[in-house]
């Protein structure tokens, strides 16, 4: 079995293996207690991104400023219509004040560590997506207090700035530095034509990784997702509503109004849809002591419906991308 059959095998069964992460986590995680194992996320995403990273070069870099176009989009729509859609939704479906905090709290929460390997996956701009995840980041800091001051009554978030921060070293700057790094030195020593060759490996890399972390998040969440059934069928329509709208809007707002090419397209979608359900549970914790750790409930629930969600919205990427360029075409 060659590389290139691995690679169609990860990805045209996508939908199974990441059910199959999702199930064998929940399982082993209610047999024994691998909380610990939330400590294997952030070394799991740096080596599922890194792969991805590997296919920016430096002169790729010299192109950012045609990126400001899907920055502002991502921007927008997680920091602006993103909670105002789940505010909707809380309120229609009256989750009540600590449901509605914990959920207003994740829709403005950054790009989620996945969220990069999507795009990857998805064959998105790389280049769009890390500059995307570098701002989400940075305003973050920001927005958490300003938020927290009208979601919660005056109150005043301590937002955790080194969680934030070595997340997004992680998440971007280390991937990032290391790809382009990986990428010139193997071009410089062998070539190009060589690099191509191992381009298919690279992919093998971040889909092993992706259902290993998707394992490992389950796995280390199995005991509150269990302990909780009965909140998962009140997230549910909050939850399938809020990730079907907001793709449907991207798909929408993309294609029709910014008219963004299918890469660019798919760096908005994955880092504006994947939000940060560690980040979001860590600040409501630190924040509100006891009664954080039963909102951050909410969010860990969440986890559920996002993963599977995005992993299905992946595995139709082919057909995003000849509707994108359907559009090109007919212009």
């Amino acid at each position: 079995m060659n590389i290139d059959t691995v690679n169609k095998n990860l990805s045209g069964n996508m939908l199974i293996y990441a059910l199959v992460a999702i199930l064998a986590g929940i399982f082993f995680g209610n047999i024994w207690n691998l909380n610990w194992m939330s400590a294997l996320t952030l070394p799991v995403v740096f080596i599922m991104i890194y792969p991805m990273m590997v296919n920016l070069s430096l002169s790729s870099l010299k192109r950012v400023g045609e990126h400001k176009k899907p920055l502002g989009a991502a921007l927008m729509i997680n920091f602006v219509f993103a909670p105002l859609l789940m505010y909707i939704l809380t309120s229609v479906f009256a989750l009540g004040p600590q449901i509605t905090l914990a959920l207003m709290l994740l829709s403005i929460a950054p790009v989620s560590s996945m969220g990069l390997g999507y795009i990857g996956l998805a064959e998105g701009h790389m280049l769009s997506g890390a500059m995307i995840t570098a701002a989400a980041f940075v305003l973050s800091i920001f927005i958490y207090p300003l938020a927290g001051h009208y979601l919660a009554s005056g109150a005043n978030l301590d937002i955790p700035i080194s969680l934030i921060l070595q997340n997004l070293i992680v998440v971007l700057v280390l991937p990032l530095l290391f790809g382009i790094a990986t990428r010139e030195y193997m071009e410089r020593k062998h070539g190009s034509e060589r690099f191509l060759k191992l381009k298919p490996y690279f992919s093998v890399v971040t889909q092993l990784f992706l259902y290993l972390l998707i394992f490992v998040i389950f796995a280390s969440e199995a005991g509150v997702v269990l302990k909780n059934i009965g909140y998962i069928w009140l997230l549910l329509p909050t939850a399938i509503l809020f990730y079907t709208i907001s793709i449907l809007f991207t798909v929408y707002v993309n294609k029709n109004i910014l008219k963004l090419e299918y890469g660019q397209h798919q760096s908005v979608v994955f880092t504006s849809t994947s939000k940060n359900i560690a980040l979001t549970i860590a600040i409501l914790i630190s924040v509100f002591g006891a009664e954080g750790q039963y909102m951050a409930v909410f969010p860990a629930i969440m986890i559920l419906f996002q993963a599977p969600f995005l992993i299905i919205y992946l595995k139709f990427s082919h057909r995003i991308k000849r509707l994108f360029t359907y559009e090109k075409t007919n212009k």
